[in-house]
């Protein structure tokens, strides 16, 4: 009996909910609808977390998917909003919900127990209404959707795919073709809607036509939905400026109409009355804003312009003198909303070329661009003045040299000598009661080398955070190239074993301690959500395929506490030895757990972060009782003298699936190999 009291959580554990898709993925305005939420531990009770202005109201649960009759609390505007459970065990990650302006209709093929391949081919392509509507599917693989419209000559209808938008792994191509299978348009990326598709086509003659949508690769992913938008509307072509500064009322033009956003908050978006596309984001600045007629660049500031024709170059003028630096950022192609391939030029009043961004070679090549690569992000360029030098022009163009209304750009300008970007790589976090959760954190440096210390100010009562550290990083003087690569870090939240924490957001800080002792912190920016596409990742590959995040969502790092962990695991320093050929540090690891029978893997992931040069060896299980043992990390003469993190995680096989168990994070320091004075090597 007192085995099965030991064995009884591990049967009854429920882990924090998970969220695999929406059914369906999006509504009409004003209307109520049925929601279907499939997962993974939903549990009964479920708390809703949406910006959607609408109540939900639980039904019974189907096949052990939660169920909610949603009902809308006035007028909601079309775009996107999202959607996550909160459960006794922790919440789940965000998926994205769709409010729309037409009737909605599902693709027959998609529905639950329906066979693939319904409307793979044009005799057996779904007929679509002739009123304005919006078909909710999927492709599943390497497959096509058919569908088939019946127009008179001369009528126009668009077309619009919104998937990546929406939070859809699938790159969305549409085809019109008549009953021949000749094609009258084509759309894979159109203007404003980023990967997603939209065409507008006059039909010819009167008669049959077929639409298809495909993925422009015919991958497999597992977030795999779409929306075709079919009808007569409006969309926009072109958005000027891209965006504008905080607090401001800033006048946009959405294809020749004006409108007014409201830029308050941390993220902003805008539309025009009545629209039936989604809303276009717009960029946030602090600096003071300009138009590019102004001609010459203030600092700090953000200069809006567009190259208006193919060829064309903005040219600004700005006052330096020698020593100075300064850092130029274009915003374009990022915010998705700007087909600019964005390159930055300084040169000196002579023409003298002193300093690009943006036009170094891709493996893609100046071909590439016009099919919108998604290997490249926008330039920015850190520019030390040098000697004799009083005046530049900081030039913008286009990589592949095209120009028109939809090639509009924001040129940041400050003096930053010290730039860095600090970034949470976890979309949320549930922290175990009395157990430990890892934040991975990264920075891009752009200027500043030196050591960052990162953390959780604030912490609610019962939490604590450790770790954090990411050392300096070496640049070779000659090439500019960093010899020593520490851009990683980790924070390690720790939970008492009776905290009670509510549904909250932390924020990661940075801070760094400039050479005059000044201070400088920046906040972490936040993914929002991840939905990986699948493809190749690494940058620079021909068909890099880069995870889905959603910044916007959320301000920060949302978190939750959830149950215990099944096991702790704590790892001390037991000896410090410096040999011949560096140091040797030796660790002792602990487990401990409720659970009776566990099995100890032998062997634990280590990682020295940003260290250079180390090995981890010797796992040594103590023979009499296998949690616990030693094992050795070693560094060498290339390795950086400096402090470091140790970061030690353990997995787990509990009830058949893999958990990771990472202990705190012990702060160690490297010392210089002496020329002497060493304990040669055993």
């Amino acid at each position: 009996m007192k085995h099965w009291l030991w064995l009884l959580p591990a049967l009854l554990f429920a882990g924090p909910p998970t969220i695999d898709d929406l059914r369906p993925r999006g509504a009409q305005k004003g209307r109520p609808f049925k929601l279907v939420i499939v997962g993974r531990d939903l549990g009964s009770g479920a708390k809703v977390h949406s910006s959607l202005p609408a109540t939900f109201t639980e039904l019974a649960p189907e096949k052990g998917q939660a169920v909610y009759l949603v009902e809308p609390k006035g007028e909601i505007a079309v775009g996107v909003y999202p959607i996550r459970l909160e459960t006794a065990d922790g919440i789940s990650n965000v998926q994205l919900f769709t409010v729309g302006a037409f009737p909605e209709l599902a693709e027959e093929e998609s529905e639950p127990g329906q066979l693939p391949h319904r409307n793979d081919s044009m005799e057996t392509a779904q007929p679509l209404p002739a009123a304005n509507v919006t078909v909710n599917g999927t492709l599943r693989g390497a497959e096509r959707d058919m569908f088939r419209v019946q127009a008179k000559a001369g009528e126009k209808r668009t077309f619009e795919i919104e998937a990546r938008r929406c939070g859809s792994a699938i790159d969305p191509v549409i085809r019109v073709s008549d009953s021949q299978g000749r094609t009258l348009a084509r759309s894979e990326d159109a203007p404003l809607a980023g990967l997603d598709a939209r065409l507008e086509v006059t039909f010819p003659a009167a008669g049959y036509y077929y639409v298809e949508v495909h993925d422009a690769r015919f991958s497999t992913q597992t977030t795999n939905f779409y929306r075709l938008k079919s009808g007569q509307f409006s969309y926009p072509t072109e958005l000027f400026p891209l965006g504008g500064q905080r607090g401001s009322k800033t006048p946009i033009t959405i294809s020749g109409a004006s409108t007014v956003a409201d830029i308050s908050g941390r993220t902003a978006f805008v539309t025009l009355p009545d629209a039936s596309t989604l809303p276009l984001p717009l960029a946030v600045g602090d600096e003071p804003e300009f138009d590019e007629s102004a001609g010459r660049l203030v600092v700090p500031s953000i200069m809006n312009g567009r190259l208006s024709k193919p060829g064309e170059a903005d040219t600004y003028k700005l006052a330096v003198q020698p020593g100075q630096v300064f850092m130029f950022e274009v915003q374009a192609r990022e915010l998705g909303t700007s087909r600019l391939a964005g390159v930055i030029t300084v040169r000196d009043t002579q023409g003298k070329k002193l300093a690009s961004a943006g036009d170094t070679s891709v493996l893609l090549g100046v071909n590439s661009v016009q099919f919108e690569s998604r290997t490249a992000g926008d330039p920015y360029l850190r520019f030390p003045v040098p000697e004799g030098v009083h005046e530049i022009q900081v030039s913008i163009d286009d990589l592949a040299e095209r120009g028109g209304p939809g090639f509009a750009y924001r040129l940041r300008t400050r003096i930053a000598p010290n730039e860095f970007e600090l970034s949470v790589n976890t979309p949320y976090l549930n922290i175990p009661a009395g157990g430990n959760a890892a934040i991975p954190v990264s920075i891009e440096r752009r200027g500043y080398n030196g050591p960052v210390r990162v953390s959780i100010p604030a912490l609610p009562k019962g939490l604590r955070a450790e770790g954090g550290w990411i050392p300096e990083e070496i640049v070779d003087p000659v090439t500019g190239l960093a010899r020593t690569a520490s851009r990683r870090g980790v924070i390690v939240i720790s939970a008492d074993a009776d905290v009670r924490l509510p549904f909250t957001e932390l924020t990661a800080v940075g801070e760094i301690t400039l050479p005059d002792g000044q201070k400088l912190s920046k906040t972490a920016r936040g993914p929002g959500m991840v939905v990986n596409v699948s493809g190749a990742v690494s940058q620079g590959v021909v068909d890099r395929q880069r995870g889905i995040t959603a910044p916007w969502l959320s301000a920060g790092l949302p978190v939750a506490i959830t149950a215990p962990p099944t096991a702790w695991l704590e790892v001390s320093l037991a000896q410090q030895t410096m040999k011949s050929e560096g140091e040797e540090f030796i660790f002792r690891y602990q487990w401990k757990s409720r659970r009776m029978g566990m099995e100890w893997p032998a062997n634990l992931s280590v990682d020295l972060l940003n260290a250079a040069d180390t090995r981890t060896i010797d796992f040594k299980p103590s023979e009499k009782d296998k949690s616990t043992g030693t094992f050795k990390v070693t560094t060498t003469k290339n390795t950086l003298p400096t402090q470091y993190d140790l970061y030690v995680v353990g997995r787990l096989m509990v009830n058949g699936q893999l958990e990771e168990i990472p202990a705190r994070p012990i702060r160690i320091e490297v010392k210089e190999v002496p020329a002497s004075e060493v304990v040669a090597a055993q």
